[in-house]
């Protein structure tokens, strides 16, 4: 029972219950550390993790308490009465159905601070985001390139008319730009989602310019959050990119996007 019902208290919110290794994975992980309060049936009330575990490792090395052997009734107890009322008989399904859990303590009121994080400046950033736009964009210049490249040679080669060059240059211009329109909005939010919520934390870009992407607590986002946080990415580019320019005013570099997705950009 004890190694199956560890249950996590982060940012006031229980998490589990958990076995004792997915306890070793989250804590291997980074997901939470041993100063977390957390609680194991058999406790009072909520303890650091690392307690908690020294209590439920104790508990599991401990040998079973052996069942005592019936005691005789000495003679000179006064006589059982002839009638005593027996319990009510259960039902099958009653008899059946599981005990209940054993629940928690009430969560305690903790106000976690938001700790002072060494957030980046703008400079590298705007780095960042340069090194980012050439990874996911090069690629589909260099296609261009080659397309142009091609239809160039061939037309030359098999001296093609200038109405049929014309038609090669306006498909290669119409899937040039829906290359583009695809790699902006579908590969570029797994890029940049997929990335952060990752246990890099990053971007290349960022991994380059030494930055990562967290929560306000310093905390690895999920990847509902860092969805969230691209998708203002395209607020904060309207107009001329504004969003992203108020982080220069801002004591935390604060921009847009991180301000709707309550997420911070550090140094590593």
């Amino acid at each position: 029972m004890l190694l199956n019902g560890i249950t996590i208290l982060k940012h006031n919110a229980p998490w589990g219950p958990f076995t004792r290794a997915q306890i070793n994975e989250g804590l291997q992980r980074g997901d939470f550390t041993l100063q977390y309060l957390a609680h194991a049936p058999g406790l009072k009330e909520w303890l650091p993790l690392g307690e908690v575990l020294h209590f439920v490792d104790t508990a599991a090395s401990l040998p079973p308490v052996p069942k005592a052997d019936a005691v005789a009734v000495p003679p000179s107890l006064p006589p059982v009465p002839d009638r005593i009322s027996a319990p009510p008989k259960l039902s099958r399904e009653q008899e059946m159905a599981p005990s209940p859990p054993a629940t928690p303590p009430i969560l305690p009121l903790v106000e976690k601070p938001e700790p002072e994080l060494d957030t980046a400046s703008f400079i590298p950033r705007a780095f960042a985001f340069v090194i980012d736009c050439g990874v996911l964009f090069i690629p589909i210049t260099l296609l261009f390139a080659l397309g142009a490249v091609t239809i160039e040679i061939q037309g030359w080669w098999e001296q093609t008319e200038a109405e049929s060059m014309r038609q090669e240059w306006a498909l290669l211009d119409r899937n040039f730009h829906q290359l583009l329109l695809l790699v902006a909005v579908g590969l570029g939010w797994l890029y940049a989602a997929g990335l952060e919520s990752s246990r890099w934390q990053a971007t290349v870009g960022k991994q380059w310019m030494g930055v990562k992407v967290t929560d306000v607590y310093g905390e690895r986002l999920g990847f509902l959050r860092a969805t969230g946080r691209h998708a203002g990415k395209y607020l904060s580019a309207l107009p001329c990119f504004l969003g992203f320019m108020i982080a220069l005013f801002s004591s935390r570099g604060l921009t847009l996007h991180d301000r709707l997705a309550g997420t911070r950009v550090v140094r590593r």
